[in-house]
């Protein structure tokens, strides 16, 4: 209550200051597992990936490691050294080991903008210290606040990725990104390609699974990203359940996961998805993973439509992976029709090469 009295009477970047000094004081007493002696190799930095209890964020990190290990293998120089960078990492520990040299890559997502801290806390005072460096953020959504930030802070903001110039390459993960990250940096380089997680393959003869325990893997989110209305999910689970055996999941454990086990975990849960005959999700990743497990998927849409974008730019040809405005009427009849209609059905596998193209030619150009 007194938290949000006084963040309503603050301007927007004297309470970003405020907070970002809060985590940076609790950052003092952490230690950090990274070796001083890092700074004299060459190496490329991921800096965020998670350490925390998001499997779409673990999965972005996983999927990171993997399309730059190819891009690496594919070049002439596979003497750089991949070092993950957890994101709670203290800044300090981080600037001990940048060298001039360093490639420095932004993990994707959502976090570059304002809705986290990772921008204030890690992205920009490293932007600031290493203008000359080869940056790139992996394929991210705009999430700077819808509301408008302040002037200042958006200013400085600017200010400082624009000094990188072309130094700093942003992906966007979808056009409406794409557009958004344009118009804010024009000084930087932006290119566009979709969510990472999507260039992983799930897909083999060898593990596919004949006998389906589940008919139906439902994974809805209860947070504030959420779009469709409570009574009428109740609803369509309640029809749904009536016809079909349900596995109710979600993207997010009960638990924390740390970098070290997060592939562990990752396959638990991709294995728990490929062991149902349809998805349905409101999740952005519940979506990829049912794609790239090659299960059929009803997805909903969330707050800021990154969902929406996503199955417009990227998945709108292929089959069996089908998007739905929860903002719109939904006739649960049809909708009940709808899944056992896709029940069987397949869905084809994702264009890697094609679609991840300037990601893979950007980053070659920065190992050399």
């Amino acid at each position: 209550m007194i938290k949000s009295i006084i963040k309503n009477n603050l301007s927007t970047e004297t309470w970003a200051g405020l907070s970002s000094k809060k985590r940076h004081m609790q950052s003092l007493f952490k230690q950090s597992k990274l070796d001083p002696n890092l700074k004299n190799k060459n190496k490329i930095l991921i800096i965020g990936i998670a350490d925390y209890d998001n499997l779409g964020d673990h999965a972005i990190a996983q999927a990171q490691r993997v399309f730059l290990e190819k891009v690496i293998a594919q070049g002439h120089n596979p003497q750089y050294e991949i070092v993950e960078v957890p994101s709670h990492t203290p800044l300090r520990h981080i600037e001990r080991i940048i060298n001039n040299d360093d490639v420095i890559l932004f993990t994707g997502g959502g976090n570059l903008g304002t809705k986290y801290g990772f921008l204030s806390d890690l992205y920009l005072p490293i932007i600031k210290n290493h203008p000359s460096n080869k940056k790139l953020f992996f394929p991210q959504s705009y999430t700077f606040n819808e509301e408008g930030d302040s002037e200042k802070l958006m200013n400085t903001i600017k200010s400082i990725f624009s000094k990188s110039g072309k130094n700093l390459t942003i992906t966007a993960r979808e056009s409406k990104s794409e557009s958004l990250f344009k118009d804010t940096f024009p000084q930087n380089n932006v290119i566009m390609t979709p969510d990472i997680v999507l260039s992983l393959n799930l897909r083999s003869k060898s593990n596919e699974i004949t006998h389906k325990s589940n008919d139906i893997t439902l994974m809805m989110r209860s947070d504030l990203e959420k779009t469709m209305d409570i009574e009428l999910e109740k609803m369509l689970i309640s029809k749904l359940e009536s016809k079909f055996s349900i596995n109710n999941t979600d993207t997010v454990t009960s638990y924390e996961i740390t970098p070290e086990n997060r592939l562990k975990e990752l396959n638990k849960k991709w294995d728990e998805i490929k062991q149902s005959k349809v998805v349905i999700t409101d999740r952005l990743h519940g979506m990829i993973f049912s794609q790239i497990a090659g299960i059929p998927c009803i997805v909903f849409d969330n707050y800021n439509s990154k969902i929406k974008m996503t199955c417009e730019d990227w998945l709108k040809d292929v089959d069996n992976i089908i998007f739905v405005d929860s903002r719109k009427e939904i006739n649960i009849d049809d909708f009940t029709t709808m899944v056992s209609n896709l029940i069987g059905k397949p869905v084809p596998q994702f264009d890697i090469a094609t679609k991840y193209e300037p990601l893979a030619e950007t980053l070659k150009t920065f190992i050399k």
